[in-house]
């Protein structure tokens, strides 16, 4: 088993994942190629975080 450690104090807010995944969907939406749809995710996602135990797969978005 793996584990990962987690400054919590780094977290952003409710309110500001929120305003981020607004602006997120404007971009997405206005990206043509996956080069642009890549660029918008890594600056809404700091990191994904996943253990897996068999076929049990657990994930941790890490926002920025």
């Amino acid at each position: 088993m793996r584990k990962v450690v987690v400054d919590e104090g780094n977290y952003p807010t409710v309110e500001q994942i929120y305003e981020r995944i607004g602006e997120f969907r404007e971009l997405w939406s206005a990206s043509v190629t996956s080069e642009e749809k890549n660029r918008v995710l890594k600056k809404l996602v700091e990191r994904i975080v996943y253990d897996r135990e068999g076929s049990r797969v657990e994930l941790t978005v890490c926002y920025k």
